[in-house]
């Protein structure tokens, strides 16, 4: 494959992430983990086979699906919309991370054998998940940091090595933390004493 096709994940994964940072619209998110496990996706079938590949996704999908699911039953009030001096903080912060990635990366490439955009991919969506994380209490936003720090991480695993097992069992974490932000939000606040 062209190493140029490779920046259309790169694409798909700083969309993504910074999407995440700019709103707050569930639907949004949603489709912007949907975008980083697709990228996930291309990144790990260039080195693993795939079907195996193929986990990564479904898994992702699964858990936003699962995610969708969840807030659309809980009937949780739309999040009213950040201040755009609070938007712009956000992105900003995303900058500094994209910055950190992309400098980071060659040395990174060092220590682990993969791909200059897959490094700078995987680089990107853990940090980027960090700092959804640190900027956050909203349980959907927490979940979803989650899962970018996870998918992060797996994009630097499959190129690493190649296993089975794990593959499966880090599917299983992605549901499961899936599943446990479903329940999370699944959870109505205790009444107020009066």
């Amino acid at each position: 494959m062209a190493e140029w096709t490779n920046f259309i994940p790169l694409g798909l994964v700083v969309v993504g992430s910074l999407s995440l940072l700019w709103t707050n619209k569930w639907r949004y998110n949603i489709g912007s983990i949907a975008l980083q496990y697709l990228a996930v996706f291309w990144f790990v079938s260039q080195v693993w086979p795939i079907g195996l590949a193929a986990i990564k996704l479904v898994a992702g999908w699964m858990a936003g699906a699962v995610l969708a699911a969840s807030v659309t039953a809980s009937d949780l009030p739309e999040t009213e919309t950040p201040a755009m001096s609070a938007r712009i903080f956000r992105v900003v912060g995303g900058v500094f991370v994209l910055i950190l990635a992309f400098s980071a990366a060659p040395q990174a490439a060092e220590w682990i054998p993969a791909q200059q955009t897959a490094m700078i991919s995987s680089l990107v969506l853990i940090g980027m998940g960090l700092l959804q994380l640190s900027m956050t209490k909203d349980p959907l936003r927490v979940i979803l940091g989650l899962l970018t720090v996870l998918s992060g991480f797996e994009i630097i695993y499959a190129a690493a090595l190649t296993s089975v097992l794990v593959a499966g069992l880090l599917a299983l974490v992605t549901i499961g933390v899936s599943l446990t932000g479903a329940y999370w939000l699944s959870l109505t606040p205790p009444e107020e004493p009066s």
